[in-house]
């Protein structure tokens, strides 16, 4: 896939915790990601997409569009407005849920709601729950497919992440790339995402959010209570 080379893929997305919320700041860590050796960067918001396609040019955005005021349960790129202010900001991919359980909650059929979004001419990436929707999503012109829909507050964890499982699964039968996502917290789960055949793995909170590194560690250095 011309558009992302296989490798990591650094969130920038902050968590509610993280100091580094303001654009400059995901702009600073977007350089950072390059200069480390990341592949391309994953970001929220066409705001934050402008400013890292202009202060690192020619690096890979992949982009969603996070919003949980639109009454649906849906976040990550909820509508179809929300891809479009995206692909006008300039995102080299644009990023959906794919979970067909809650778009048709909110009142979408995914297949045509992808269908839509690849419209545009910019890669979908599509963050599925299965096999099943991966293909849906697929059949849709998705170009990709990633495990990032898993373990998201507002559902229910099937297992301990990352879900390897998952992609696995997801390269045996999708047929399109696979991005290895959520839960990727250490070296060794990088590697074996890879092993499996995923062709870029997201890391988020373990390269960019100075609060969870911290505890990380401070645990590490608590003493067991007798």
């Amino acid at each position: 896939m011309n558009v992302l080379p296989r490798g990591l893929i650094v969130s920038l997305t902050p968590s509610p915790r993280s100091p580094w919320q303001d654009v400059d700041d995901v702009v600073r860590l977007a350089a950072a990601a390059q200069t480390g050796g990341a592949v391309a960067v994953k970001v929220d918001g066409p705001d934050a997409v402008r400013a890292v396609k202009r202060a690192v040019p020619g690096f890979p955005v992949l982009a969603v569009n996070i919003d949980d005021s639109h009454g649906g349960i849906v976040r990550i790129t909820p509508t179809l407005a929300h891809a479009t202010a995206l692909v006008e900001a300039g995102a080299d991919i644009v990023e959906l849920e794919a979970d067909s359980a809650a778009r048709r909650h909110d009142g979408q059929d995914l297949f045509e709601l992808i269908s839509s979004f690849a419209a545009f001419g910019v890669p979908v990436k599509a963050g599925v729950p299965g096999l099943d929707d991966a293909r849906t999503a697929v059949r849709a012109g998705a170009a990709m497919v990633s495990s990032s829909t898993m373990g998201y507050p507002a559902k229910a964890n099937t297992g301990p992440l990352p879900d390897l499982g998952l992609v696995e699964t997801l390269v045996a039968g999708a047929g399109v790339p696979v991005v290895a996502e959520r839960g990727y917290s250490a070296i060794a789960d990088v590697r074996a995402a890879m092993d499996a055949g995923a062709h870029a793995v997201v890391v988020g909170s373990a390269i960019v959010d100075p609060v969870w590194l911290t505890a990380r560690f401070a645990g590490a250095t608590s003493i067991p209570v007798p």
